[in-house]
């Protein structure tokens, strides 16, 4: 059984009420966005595509994000270089990626503080971003991918993005260049 996910996006609507002797203007509906993504939200799936899943694989990855900043979390396919997933994870929190497919994977986050949609990226191609202390991080160590090998079922790791002091994890600075 092939599993659909989907994105539920809330807008919030505030109603005026105004009473007249029209019917017809009795209730205006004034949309309110969302300015500020949940944990999960893809707000790069008009680049990067739909994220990719594979319940029959049960691999996961939980990030654990750094106190003090925001972050986009991307997994890229290193073979065929296609982002299968870019998830928002707000700061001082955690998000359990979840149905990623088998294969190897390289990890890339942009982070930054104050979530904007209208913050422009690529040179105007790409909207939303981080307007304060923006950041982008990669790892390219061959040690340092992530492995969900074929004829296995389920797997898991936890990475937890901060700085500790004799860590696993040694991280490349990044540019949108490497991000998108």
């Amino acid at each position: 059984m092939k599993k659909t996910n989907s994105l539920l996006i809330l807008i919030l609507s505030v109603y005026c009420f105004s009473f007249s002797n029209n019917s017809h203007n009795i209730i205006e509906e004034i949309p309110v966005t969302q300015t500020y993504p949940i944990n999960g939200t893809s707000p790069y799936n008009s680049y990067f595509g739909s994220g990719v899943y594979n319940s029959d694989d049960a691999n996961w990855i939980k990030v654990n994000t750094p106190k003090n900043s925001d972050i986009v979390f991307i997994v890229k396919d290193i073979y065929s270089g296609k982002t299968i997933r870019n998830e928002f994870i707000r700061k001082n929190s955690s998000f359990t990626l979840t149905d990623i497919p088998n294969g190897t994977y390289e990890f890339l986050y942009f982070s930054g503080n104050n979530w904007s949609y209208n913050e422009s990226m690529k040179n105007g191609r790409i909207k939303g971003g981080f307007t304060k202390n923006k950041s982008f991080t990669k790892s390219e160590k061959i040690s340092d991918r992530i492995i969900f090998e074929y004829g296995y079922y389920g797997g898991g790791m936890t990475l937890t993005l901060s700085q500790v002091y004799n860590g696993n994890l040694e991280t490349q600075p990044a540019d949108e260049d490497d991000f998108f």
